[in-house]
């Protein structure tokens, strides 16, 4: 799954490729992503907090899923100033 990294620890954005889980091996299955695998300081805040945004660009709507970890002690987020610690999309 390919997603957008905007890491603490990092000035610009990156392309990053996202884990997922399948629920069973048939081609059907359901997939689910695994955020822990590209956020950073999971010994800090384990816990990952997901959103969905819908864009309406003209006639166009546009669906994202955000994931993020939010904790005080967690590092500034340059780039997106309400966040703590890392946030993919």
């Amino acid at each position: 799954l390919r997603c957008r990294l905007y890491s603490a620890s990092y000035c610009r954005p990156q392309q990053v490729a996202m884990l997922t889980r399948c629920a069973n091996i048939s081609r059907n299955a359901t997939c689910y992503p695994v955020a822990e695998s590209v956020l950073q300081d999971a010994a800090l805040q384990p816990y990952v907090h997901n959103c969905q945004i819908t864009v309406h660009e003209g006639r166009r709507t546009y669906h994202y899923c955000i994931f993020f970890k939010q904790h005080c002690r967690l590092r500034a987020n340059a780039m997106l100033d309400k966040f703590q610690g890392d946030v993919v999309i």
